[in-house]
């Protein structure tokens, strides 16, 4: 690994290591936007980003990085759930039975995003916690956003959604005027929190670009109004924000919202039940079920 490559490239390969190492799991963007502040790139352009992304492909292929530390926003297969015989079945069921630790909490927590790319970051907490997260992929289509307001108001327990996005003129409109407005008039009833990126998050310590750059997005001078003026001509990506922040930071809000007690009892109840499950799984070929012959 290195043969043929530049100095600089394999700069940026050792930066991204140890860059990867302190916060990943995280995206190829936001190894960017370390390698920005680090002057290791000149800026968040296309070529730099795809540049970097080639280097890390390779660095994985070659055993220089590890694959895992990697996210993106795209989506596991989607397999249907099929198996080569009951006991590879009893198998799989004995390590995924997990029972909804919020069934007993007195509210419901969700996690919504504009973008993908937060999806693999925030994996960690969000499988520690059972906690769903909604990607918007942008505006949400109406279709989206409907299915948001129905689900609700499905259960009594009030909803908190923790939203992550960018600070920019869309990101912005997004979680403070479009779905605010398209959840009530759809019937929802959402206590739709930002979490990041937030007004104490932007500034001169996060990485930032122009605002101007934004001139084609309908909602830029509704942000000038909002933002630009107190915030000055910046325009603010959540990707910058450090992966091992966002993780703490959602994971410190989802922790104030859970009720102790409850939540600590389902669990030694989920425990009880995964061994439960797996002794009965563990001796279910000894019963007298005729099992039919398929080869």
């Amino acid at each position: 690994m290195g043969r043929g490559k530049s100095e600089h490239n394999k700069q940026l390969v050792e930066a991204a290591y140890n860059i990867l190492s302190e916060i990943q799991p995280a995206s190829i963007r936001a190894v960017c936007y370390r390698l920005f502040a680090d002057g290791l790139v000149d800026s968040m352009s296309k070529n730099n980003t795809n540049r970097v992304s080639r280097q890390l492909v390779e660095a994985r292929e070659h055993g220089q990085i590890p694959w895992d530390w990697v996210v993106d926003e795209s989506r596991e297969p989607e397999r249907q759930g099929v198996w080569t015989s009951p006991a590879e079945f009893a198998e799989a069921a004995k390590h995924s039975f997990r029972r909804d630790a919020w069934q007993h909490q007195g509210k419901r927590i969700e996690v919504w995003s504009e973008k993908g790319t937060v999806r693999g970051t925030l994996a960690p907490v969000l499988q520690e916690y059972g906690v769903t997260l909604q990607v918007f992929h942008g505006y949400g289509s109406a279709t989206v956003v409907k299915g948001a307001a129905i689900d609700s108001v499905s259960d009594p327990r009030p909803l908190k959604v923790f939203y992550v996005g960018d600070w920019d003129p869309s990101g912005l409109h997004m979680s403070e005027v479009d779905l605010q407005e398209r959840l009530i008039r759809y019937g929802g009833a959402v206590n739709l929190i930002r979490l990041a990126l937030t007004e104490e998050d932007i500034g001169p310590q996060l990485k930032s670009f122009e605002v101007n750059s934004k001139r084609s997005d309908p909602r830029w001078r509704w942000y000038r109004q909002l933002s630009v003026n107190k915030h000055g001509p910046y325009c603010w990506e959540l990707d910058a924000l450090s992966p091992v922040v966002l993780r703490k930071r959602l994971e410190n809000a989802i922790k104030a919202e859970i009720e102790p007690e409850a939540w600590e009892r389902t669990r030694r109840c989920e425990e009880a039940e995964q061994k439960s499950l797996a002794v009965f799984l563990d001796h279910w070929q000894s019963f007298s079920i005729p099992m039919p012959a398929c080869e």
